[in-house]
């Protein structure tokens, strides 16, 4: 299986973290409130353009969407003491259950760290709800390394996020 990247395709983006984060709230697990999830809230100057759709490409079958992220290159909400074309930043990951347990964030991180080169960016950085230690873990297992928690208010939420860093070259 291969995979490639499309940021053209906000609205397909938008549904896939809408679809996912209801199998969250069926399971237990939200961690976004579906109803945030829009236009409205997830595109402005920082993520337009940015939104990327991961599409499975395997032989003889039509590339299929897998995984959407925003992959921003300044936050000033999330990260604003990083100046902007410092670093990666990696929000609102959500892969579709068909593709769960298969490796894809070995290749979003691929992708990314590529992304980041091209702009002579060394670091990627991304932040998750502090209360839920198996995400944690996951990210860690993938060479994220946890660095502070801080609370933050987004879409009428607040959250304890755990912060995270990934060096490369």
């Amino acid at each position: 299986m291969t995979f490639s990247f499309r940021n053209d395709q906000p609205d397909l983006a938008i549904d896939i973290m809408g679809e996912v984060g209801q199998w969250l709230v069926d399971n237990n697990q939200e961690l976004w409130e579906i109803h945030t999830l829009t236009p409205e809230n997830l595109l402005d100057q920082y993520t337009t353009g940015n939104l990327y759709v991961m599409y499975a490409e395997e032989v003889g079958k039509a590339p299929e969407p897998a995984a959407v992220l925003i992959l921003q290159w300044e936050d000033p909400l999330f990260w604003p003491d990083v100046p902007p074309n410092m670093s990666g930043f990696i929000h609102k990951l959500a892969i579709r259950r068909p593709f769960a347990g298969q490796n894809l964030f070995s290749h979003i991180i691929n992708f990314c760290r590529t992304e980041c080169l091209k702009r002579g960016i060394t670091t990627l950085q991304l932040e998750t709800d502090a209360t839920r230690p198996k995400l944690m873990a996951f990210y860690e297992r993938y060479g994220f390394q946890p660095t502070y928690q801080r609370q933050i208010h987004e879409f009428g939420q607040t959250f304890l996020c755990q912060y995270y860093v990934m060096t490369f070259s």
